[in-house]
């Protein structure tokens, strides 16, 4: 008898069935697999979720399991990949085995709430909960719903209007990528759905977002870091895309650190981490993260004013400021009746190092060709008067204008940054392109204090969107704001 025989005398010899019975048997082993693979979470402490003793399959994480207690909210705000739409679909598998309870779950819109939260294959309420289970199930472009034969009943809700779920009544709720919602609306939709618990015997909400820092995850945040044993309030989760690489692909992996990591997109969308903002910066984290922001090259529409700025450095020692360059187009909408008629801005490319004057001229002639700018703009102060006389001489076909600076470095950034306040400015192409940028933008105060470092690259972008917005002497640019309801008037 072989050792597996030994081990499992009771199985019937293969030998010994029918086809009918051999089948059967089959059929039974892979139930009876499958049953154990849908199992979520074991009992250890500190589990990693890797195979153990009685789990032959992935399972949870430790971190992934829903909470023991009386808590209101548990918000997992951790990096992509981290696993956190199937440990919500796993939390919303669990209520709902009880008979009776009325479970909403809310995306961004009616087609996300669908295909991720219902419907992912790996991930979602369908492959989570036993079909034997599902009594029915109806997708819809506006409500998704799905019904168990124990009477519990699962409403799917895009997150586009507070009055999506007006009328309802509740026990439990998943609002899935809560930070990715409209942020004028996210806080609305997420009271509404506290109305429609207002019945239940103990409502809790699991919300599972990356990080952003909005004012709406800020309120949660904080309720989470001030929640105590006696009054849990808020259980906030916090993890990193490395937590799951053993569920994750490998070359995935590699590629998204090779393009995020050490930058600040990385730090959020990989490493879970809420950005927060410096008081006293002109950019907040928050206008980074406004929809239509980041933009690939192809989605550019036609520019019709492209510019390449230089910040020069004063010096060329080894300890000297880089010699920072911006390039940056300007847009016009297409004419319309209704809706915002403003150009819009767009960051091409930026970068900096140190150069000699001819070195960083020379650059400056390959990047006004490589983009087809229309003009470079170089600031001439602490000397640089002669450099649009390098250039000219390096390339002579290259067009120029000189800048002075006149202000302080704040007072001439504060203008630009409410540029991005007004979510007119997007940056093209790759986040690591503009990490340094961004990373300047969020952290320069322009105090007097000698202490911080000047922004070169900051620098050179605010003179970039300065000559397309906000210098009159500009084509294109208007002298002052004109109301033709105030003609004639005096």
């Amino acid at each position: 008898m072989t050792d597996s025989r030994r081990a499992f005398p009771d199985l019937p010899q293969p030998a010994a069935l029918s086809d009918a019975q051999l089948q059967a048997e089959v059929t039974a082993l892979l139930e009876t697999d499958a049953r154990a693979a849908r199992r979520w979470s074991c009992d250890h402490h500190g589990c990693d979720g890797l195979p153990h003793e009685g789990w032959l399959h992935h399972h949870a994480r430790a971190a992934q399991r829903l909470p023991d207690g009386d808590w209101t909210a548990w918000m997992m705000l951790t990096g992509r990949g981290w696993g956190k739409t199937k440990s919500a679909a796993e939390a919303v598998r669990s209520w709902a085995t009880t008979p009776g309870t009325m479970i909403a779950v809310v995306a961004k819109n009616a087609t996300l709430v669908k295909e991720i939260c219902f419907e992912s294959p790996k991930s979602g309420l369908l492959a989570v909960i036993p079909p034997e289970d599902i009594r029915r199930y109806s997708p819809g472009n506006g409500l998704t719903t799905l019904r168990l034969k124990n009477g519990s009943a699962i409403y799917g809700f895009g997150a586009e209007t507070p009055d999506n779920l007006r009328g309802f009544a509740f026990d439990k709720g998943w609002l899935d990528e809560y930070a990715a919602w409209n942020r004028h609306t996210a806080q609305s939709v997420y009271d509404m759905l506290w109305f429609c618990l207002r019945e239940a015997p103990s409502p809790q909400v699991v919300i599972s977002t990356t990080p952003k820092p909005l004012p709406h995850i800020r309120r949660l945040v904080e309720r989470g870091r001030t929640s105590t044993a006696q009054r849990p309030g808020v259980i906030l989760t916090t993890g990193r895309t490395e937590d799951n690489r053993a569920n994750l692909s490998a070359a995935a992996l590699a590629e998204l650190d090779s393009e995020y990591g050490s930058t600040r997109l990385g730090r959020q969308e990989l490493d879970g981490v809420l950005l927060e903002d410096v008081e006293g910066a002109l950019w907040k984290q928050w206008m980074f993260e406004v929809e239509g922001f980041r933009v690939a090259p192809p989605a550019i529409p036609p520019l019709d004013r492209v510019v390449l700025s230089v910040d020069p450095a004063v010096t060329t020692a080894e300890d000297a400021d880089f010699t920072a360059f911006t390039v940056a187009g300007r847009s016009y909408p297409l004419e319309q009746m209704y809706g915002d008629r403003r150009p819009r801005g767009y960051l091409l490319h930026t970068e900096q190092d140190r150069y000699t004057p001819t070195a960083a001229m020379c650059r400056a002639a390959a990047l006004f060709h490589e983009h087809q700018a229309d003009c470079v703009v170089i600031e001439a102060n602490n000397g640089g008067e002669y450099l649009p006389a390098l250039l000219t001489e390096v390339d002579p076909t290259v067009q120029w204008r000189i800048v002075h600076a006149t202000r302080n470095k704040r007072a001439r950034a504060a203008p630009v940054a409410m540029l991005y306040e007004q979510s007119r400015v997007s940056h093209v192409g790759p986040p690591r392109t503009y990490a340094l940028l961004e990373e300047q933008m969020t952290t320069y105060v322009g105090t007097s204090d000698h202490a911080e470092k000047s922004p070169d690259l900051l620098d050179s972008a605010v003179w970039a969107l300065t000559d397309l917005f906000l210098d009159s002497s500009v084509p294109g640019v208007p002298s002052r704001p004109t109301d033709g309801r105030l003609a004639g008037r005096r």
